[in-house]
């Protein structure tokens, strides 16, 4: 999913807060169904606290993980039904760890361009690698080695599930070698704005409208970069463009090659089906919420299901 070679993690290891785990649950891996363990989740400190509307989408995950008939993409994954005809929903275990890493990726993400990630002054991006949210989310995993934290597989799963129900796209980055070869970056993961406004708490206008004040922000702070530091900016700016043109002709200097991407639809033909299937459903869920806000949650799932069968319904439709 992410490069093999990530940053470093800045947040600290993952642990269970609960002393003697519960046993209760089918894996044995510690989680109780009726307290789910939301203080794994670890945020960096920040002089302030983040905005309003993400604190909104945070708050609006946690609460799939007790209403997940509000997210029909990530919770019924299988696209079954139960013998009374209501879609089968994914366990709490998994719902716990879908909240917790997209609170984390909530937290991570530049919300001017949807990316997960830091813009920086000088108009880079430092892409977030998944051990970095991870660690952020409480899913590091506790055998590996201290200076060599990587994400557990309980992380993987979830992360994976996320991608297939729509919630963001994922591009593998790389820069080619001298000798030819790839080294990995770490992934690009941008955001859906359909699955963000389908989590209940945003709609696409205020959602737009932040996204807006964003981008004004960061413009503000680049400005104020290149009026303060205009040699180092414009240098930068000729040095990118030089490069750029260099790998045009097939010309390798010792100067930074600029990343290329690709984009990782699943390997699983059925699951990328299946992830297409839940972004149709996700952006109709949400132009749902946005056109009639006063009606239940119950009311525009039931929509959703009239329009979109079951996956495996939906799937012989498409044939």
């Amino acid at each position: 999913m992410d490069s093999a070679i990530e940053a470093p993690c800045m947040w600290g290891r993952s642990r269970y807060p609960h002393p003697g785990k519960f046993l209760g649950s089918g894996n044995r891996c510690g989680h109780n169904p009726d307290n789910p363990a939301w203080d794994l989740f670890t945020p960096p400190e920040t002089k302030k606290d983040i905005p309003h509307v993400m604190r909104k989408l945070q708050e609006g995950i946690r609460a799939y993980y007790s209403k997940p008939e509000m997210l029909p993409t990530l919770s019924n994954l299988s696209g079954k039904r139960n013998a009374d005809g209501n879609p089968r929903l994914n366990r709490s275990e998994a719902r716990e760890a879908e909240a917790l890493i997209m609170e984390a990726i909530i937290q991570m993400t530049d919300f001017a361009t949807l990316r997960v990630g830091t813009p920086l002054p000088n108009g880079g991006f430092v892409h977030r690698s998944c051990t970095e949210i991870a660690a952020v989310a409480g899913l590091l995993d506790q055998n590996a080695p201290a200076d060599k934290p990587r994400p557990s597989q309980r992380y993987w799963r979830g992360f994976r599930r996320l991608k297939i129900a729509g919630a963001f796209d994922v591009h593998l980055q790389y820069e080619e070698q001298e000798d030819g070869s790839k080294r990995g970056r770490p992934a690009i993961k941008n955001l859906n704005m359909h699955f963000l406004v389908a989590i209940g708490r945003v709609g696409y206008e205020a959602l737009k409208k932040f996204r807006t004040w964003c981008s004004r922000k960061l413009s503000g702070v680049r400005a104020a970069y290149a009026e303060q530091f205009p040699e180092t900016h414009d240098a930068e700016i000729a040095n990118r463009h030089l490069c750029d043109a260099q790998g045009k002709v097939g010309i390798k200097t010792n100067t930074r090659q600029p990343a290329r991407s690709i984009s990782l639809p699943d390997s699983n033909e059925r699951r990328e089906q299946q992830r297409q299937y839940n972004l149709d459903m996700a952006k109709y869920a949400a132009e749902l919420l946005a056109e009639h806000s006063g009606k239940p949650e119950s009311w525009v799932m039931n929509q959703v299901r009239v329009k979109y069968p079951p996956f495996d319904e939906w799937l012989k439709l498409q044939q």
